[in-house]
């Protein structure tokens, strides 16, 4: 067993891995373990599989939880600090990403604004709290605070979009459907994109942006698929034109969770079936799936190239929305070329 495969098996939340002869794993492995778990923003999972399986880590895992612990406590601080503000100068914003229904700690906390002229007064309110201005994106600012020895990071969005390309209208997303509350640990409620839509928008972001599954995202799609809401995201999906992004995305997760977790499918009520969909991409996943499994999961260019053709077609045949094209136009400006430069890179070797 490879070492993503045995991460990925450990540090899924839903279903008891099969690993085999746990004496036989020796440190060097369990180390490159943990590197990899860092790296694909699963190490707490990781952890915490780790120990249900009485696997003993390398002391290098216990100050990483020491880490990661902090790192949770200062992003908690943050948001805190960010209703706050929001309060102060009535500005209205929703975290989406940030959250998932399984234990995450993210990179950075995203929050999308609903008016774009709350922009610069929110950053300007950051800045006085000790943040600094990090990097500048296509839509958004990431903004960082250096908090004893961690630091948190805040990415404020203008839009929900893939580089120029926007996947949902801001309005929109204030509307109940779109949107859900939540309570924080402290009391504090605060306002987050519902779980249908952030199931739509990773279905977009891994093929539109990421241009790979990546192993959070695995598990966001099987959590979907095991709660059996597909067909209101199914709808979601179709009035936003990333129907066919959805379907693939689902039956990538669907294809490596039986892959990996078949001895417990009859457990897991997977019933994702594929539907009307289009062939070739269908194949493309399907051809290189069963001929290697390797996680994160890169898809096809091919499959990259079509995902972005059906969503900007659709735009302007359907929605009369030009704007796409001129978005379309834009990528090369934005940061998603360096990242399908490093994926071609990483995908021929």
């Amino acid at each position: 067993m490879n070492v993503s495969e045995f991460v990925t098996k450990v540090a899924n939340p839903y279903f008891s891995p099969h690993i085999g002869n746990l004496s036989d794993i020796s440190d060097d492995f369990l180390k490159s373990s943990i590197k990899f778990a860092v790296k694909n923003k699963v190490f707490s999972l990781f952890y915490d599989g780790c120990s249900k399986l009485r696997i003993h880590l390398p002391r290098e895992a216990e100050l990483l939880k020491d880490v990661y612990e902090k790192r949770k406590r200062v992003q908690m601080e943050a948001i805190s600090l960010l209703l706050s503000i929001s309060e102060e100068l009535d500005i209205e914003i929703m975290f989406f990403k940030t959250f998932k229904p399984f234990r995450y700690i993210p990179d950075d906390i995203d929050i999308l604004l609903r008016n774009e002229k709350d922009f610069k007064p929110l950053i300007n309110r950051l800045r006085k709290e000790g943040y600094f201005i990090l990097k500048v994106g296509t839509p958004e600012v990431v903004l960082r605070k250096i908090e004893e020895d961690s630091y948190v990071d805040i990415d404020i969005h203008k839009r929900l979009a893939v580089g120029h390309l926007d996947l949902f209208r801001v309005e929109n997303l204030w509307q109940k459907h779109a949107n859900e509350t939540f309570k924080l640990d402290n009391g504090r409620v605060a306002l987050k994109l519902s779980e249908d839509y952030e199931i739509v928008r990773e279905a977009a972001y891994s093929l539109l942006k990421d241009f790979h599954l990546s192993i959070p995202g695995l598990y966001l799609g099987i959590n979907a698929i095991m709660n059996q809401r597909l067909a209101n995201i199914e709808k979601i999906a179709a009035k936003w034109n990333l129907l066919s992004h959805l379907y693939l995305y689902l039956y990538s997760v669907h294809y490596i969770t039986h892959k990996l977790f078949k001895h417990d499918e009859s457990k897991t009520q997977l019933l994702f079936q594929k539907k009307d969909l289009p062939t070739i991409p269908f194949k493309l996943v399907d051809k290189q799936l069963r001929k290697r499994l390797k996680l994160p999961y890169r898809y096809p260019i091919l499959v990259i190239i079509w995902a972005y053709t059906v969503k900007v077609r659709a735009e302007t045949s359907q929605n009369r929305n030009i704007a796409a094209l001129s978005q379309l136009m834009k990528q090369p400006s934005s940061k998603g070329v360096g990242i399908l430069l490093e994926y071609v890179r990483g995908y021929f070797h």
